[in-house]
């Protein structure tokens, strides 16, 4: 089986506290990957992917790593023939200014017209992602497709409760995202309008029965070879030997 692409939790640190995160260890620990358990876990995932497969950082967040310890990660997801991506919430702008080049893409959360303008001149690389929160309406979706439309990359994420409970509100929303042709990528759902991605959980599985085609690394230095057994083990204890 050939897997889709791979995630590597660069550390448990945030900056924020939202309280939709899906990483359940989220300020709960220092540890940062080494650039040494990322090289054994992308030899285990040699003979499972194709070339330019990718490889997504995120946290916690993964700009509280320094910026010498992201481009020596990406350095290194690279010349194993793999292809690295970020995702981040986008606040230490002048460090993802940084990083950028030595990443393929990388996701960014915008809130403001001035965020999505910090941008503006890497509309190939980044891809700006507005949060389907408690604030997001038809008029914040208007406002969002038609700020974002030199981007080559636009996504919303629909955020939920731990009780999958929907963040938004807004039932022309629902309406809208009802009527899409909805496609499903392990125990969630992406469909595309004016060419921005949507993503939404599946009731009763997200975080429970996820992507089973993504291994993750931890930086603990544990990993797990998908995602479909990860609340049975003590933070997933299959060490990178």
């Amino acid at each position: 089986m050939k897997i889709d692409h791979a995630d590597i939790v660069t550390s448990h640190k945030c900056n924020f506290h939202c309280p939709f995160c899906i990483d359940r260890f989220c300020h709960g620990s220092e540890d940062e990957v080494t650039v040494e358990m990322v090289q054994r876990f992308l030899d285990k995932l040699k003979p499972f992917s194709t070339p330019g497969t990718e490889v997504l950082l995120l946290g916690g967040e993964p700009t509280m790593l320094s910026t010498e310890k992201l481009i020596d990660l990406a350095g290194c997801i690279r010349r194993n023939g793999f292809s690295p991506i970020m995702s981040t919430n986008g606040f230490f702008k002048s460090k993802i200014h940084k990083i950028l080049p030595y990443y393929d893409w990388v996701q960014i959360t915008v809130r403001t017209q001035k965020d999505i303008d910090e941008w503006a001149d890497w509309t190939s690389k980044v891809n700006v992602k507005l949060s389907g929160d408690k604030s997001f309406d038809m008029q914040r979706l208007a406002w969002f497709d038609k700020a974002t439309e030199g981007f080559k990359r636009r996504s919303v994420s629909m955020y939920f409760t731990p009780e999958f409970k929907e963040l938004c509100e807004d039932e022309d929303v629902w309406k809208l995202l009802d009527g899409l042709e909805w496609r499903r990528n392990g125990s969630y759902r992406y469909a595309f309008w004016h060419n921005i991605r949507f993503k939404k959980c599946v009731h009763g599985e997200t975080n429970v029965i996820d992507e089973p085609t993504v291994p993750k690394l931890y930086p603990n230095g544990n990993y797990n070879k998908t995602w479909n057994n990860e609340d049975l083990d003590d933070y997933l204890v299959l060490p990178l030997e």
